[in-house]
């Protein structure tokens, strides 16, 4: 199972040394929290675990009279988790996810992969869908109308996700993944 936290901290880490609680701000501020549940405490354990790893760095600094703070900062095996977290994400099989746009985020740090990750996972989508059309083909005379709804609205999520991972390839078709932060 891909770790969604870890992808997050290590996307955003990706962009430039930050203190955990910078970490949360910026994940709140994004709106990334919406996306997966993310609490300080699971931000914090995925920081010391990445850093355990070998994904990370840290250090202490000190401004005046302030406490000391951690900063981290990724390193190359960082940067190489986060591309195999991201593609993981981006070209999963698994069925109906509401926290895709976690790698989206940094798909930028795919390269040339992220279209391929896209597609793959665009192609699980359509056939999921046709799948489910199949079956309430065959349900039809024996289901029951509110069965056959709950099919329908899946098949429908499957649909739009595909729709608009489909929006994203044609956006990298067309401008790049320049002007990449990470």
């Amino acid at each position: 199972m891909v770790s969604k936290v870890a992808t997050m901290v290590l996307g955003l880490l990706a962009e430039g040394e930050r203190h955990g609680y910078v970490l949360l701000r910026e994940m709140e501020e994004r709106g990334m929290r919406r996306w997966t549940r993310v609490s300080k405490v699971a931000v914090y354990k995925a920081l010391a675990r990445l850093e355990a790893e070998g994904c990370l760095t840290s250090w202490t600094e000190k401004e005046g009279n302030l406490p000391e703070k951690r900063v981290y900062a990724l390193t190359s095996l960082g940067r190489d988790r986060l591309k195999d977290l991201v593609y993981s994400l981006c070209a999963s099989e698994e069925p109906l996810r509401l926290d895709t746009p976690v790698g989206i985020a940094f798909i930028t740090c795919l390269g040339n992969e992220a279209k391929d990750a896209l597609l793959a996972r665009i192609a699980f989508l359509e056939r999921q869908a046709r799948r489910l059309r199949r079956e309430r083909d065959m349900l039809e005379d024996i289901a029951d109308g509110i069965f056959l709804d709950i099919l329908a609205h899946e098949q429908s999520l499957y649909r739009g996700e595909s729709r608009w991972l489909r929006r994203i390839v044609a956006r990298i078709e067309d401008e790049g993944l320049s002007g990449s932060k990470v």
